[in-house]
């Protein structure tokens, strides 16, 4: 069921029900009235009824006279029973034919009370008298409020009936004319493919609902158009750079089976085979680790630890590398925690140091400390530094800078360490000169 639908028939009902509710209470208050107007003349019937049959010897011929045009002229198709209720045992007796025995009480407490007798409606009345106590009952049928009541409901029922159809009518064109936008965008959102990402809906003039959802809708698809770029800027890069070690392996491998060598000639071809090894190798392991990043880095895999120490085990592990003695380590005795996953924790800053160190012949300073609202991490060297120009790009994975030729790297290291960084909830900020070093901030 589409939504112009729903919408219509939601609204008709709730209208539907409101007006049957209005139409409950107009019937049940109408009807009430015919019947307390019906039971009105059906006591002033039964008064006038005694009247003409008791107040006789009291009247003078003028006044009775009324009684008796009144009589004939007021409900000419009622019943009348009079009882003698002089002997109350008796009367009862003769009043349980047609009244019940709290009506009896009322009757005789209140000197009147309404009852029914099959389709009946009737009054009976406690009248006291010269002569002796009377009991005059009044019965009749209300032909004319039953028909007004049947004829009331009819018209009600006609006027939902047809109230229901034009509301459901009004309600489905005005749906229509408030889906029609959402019909357009879902027609062009159709049109959209993983090779039609360029596409992006019109957008719409205010701030309703349907225009910030559009505007959303578009922000979306140009995240995913940037997104599948980036994949497949990655896959052709990857493929790139997993080609060159497989190629030169595999050209050592064929140069080897052309002819036969000396002993030191296959030991060097071996040693460029086994570098080339080590270098697919180390790819590969930052790509898996580039691609786990965002699950290592789940709840599940986070640890409360101190930045302080982790990065004293990264500046230990370069203290035992070909890096030793070249890092100048200051800190103070923070224990400023973070929920992270430690060992990516330890990738990234492993990476940014390296860099730091890679770019650098002369000394990198590690400066960490606590601050009044976090930590910050900077890493200082003054080695051949980024071009300005490239200064955006260069957390992209692949990415390398125009100056870095020469120099053993895949690209992936510090797009690893960024996106780590990043899940950990820390800003990384950089400042870079060429041939003047740079400086990377790291900041909780």
């Amino acid at each position: 069921m589409k939504i112009k639908t729903k919408l219509a028939l939601l609204y008709t009902s709730i209208t539907i029900g409101i007006l049957m509710i209005v139409f409950t209470f107009v019937y049940i208050l109408t009807a009430k009235t015919i019947d307390n107007n019906y039971y009105t003349l059906l006591l002033e019937k039964a008064l006038i009824t005694a009247q003409k049959n008791f107040e006789k010897d009291e009247l003078n011929q003028l006044a009775y006279q009324k009684i008796l045009d009144t009589y004939q002229g007021l409900m000419p198709e009622t019943s009348e029973k009079i009882i003698v209720a002089n002997n109350r045992h008796e009367a009862i007796l003769e009043l349980q034919r047609f009244l019940s025995e709290n009506q009896i009480d009322r009757l005789f407490e209140e000197k009147q009370v309404k009852f029914k007798e099959n389709n009946l409606d009737g009054v009976s009345i406690y009248y006291p008298d010269n002569e002796g106590n009377f009991i005059v009952a009044v019965t009749a049928e209300n032909t004319q409020g039953k028909y007004i009541k049947t004829r009331l409901k009819s018209i009600l029922l006609f006027i939902l009936l047809i109230s229901s159809l034009l509301i459901f009518a009004l309600l489905w064109w005005n749906a229509n004319i408030i889906t029609k936008p959402l019909q357009q965008m879902v027609f062009r959102m159709q049109a959209i493919t993983a090779k039609d990402l360029h596409i992006r809906l019109p957008e719409r003039k205010g701030n309703d609902e349907l225009a910030q959802t559009i505007s959303y809708f578009n922000q979306m698809i140009e995240r995913l158009e940037i997104s599948f770029n980036s994949q497949k800027s990655f896959i052709a890069n990857a493929s790139h750079e997993l080609r060159n070690p497989l190629t030169a392996i595999m050209g050592e491998c064929e140069v080897m089976q052309l002819k036969e060598f000396s002993p030191n000639e296959y030991k060097e071809s071996i040693k460029r085979i086994a570098y080339e090894t080590d270098r697919l190798s180390s790819l590969v392991n930052n790509l898996f680790q580039l691609t786990q990043a965002d699950l290592d880095l789940s709840e599940s895999n986070t640890e409360k630890i101190i930045i302080q120490d982790e990065l004293e085990s990264v500046i230990n592990y370069f203290d035992n590398s070909k890096y030793r003695g070249r890092i100048l380590f200051e800190k103070d005795n923070s224990t400023y925690c973070i929920g992270t996953n430690k060992h990516l924790l330890f990738i990234a800053l492993q990476n940014i140091i390296d860099n730091a160190c890679k770019y650098s012949n002369e000394q990198v300073i590690v400066n960490s400390r606590q601050t009044k609202t976090g930590f910050k991490i900077t890493i200082i060297d003054r080695g051949i530094g980024i071009p300005s120009s490239e200064t955006d790009k260069i957390f992209d994975v692949f990415y390398r800078a125009g100056n870095t030729y020469g120099y053993e790297g895949s690209g992936i290291g510090l797009s690893l360490a960024h996106k780590i960084l990043m899940l950990s909830k820390a800003d990384i900020k950089i400042e870079s000169s060429e041939n003047n070093g740079t400086t990377i901030r790291i900041i909780w």
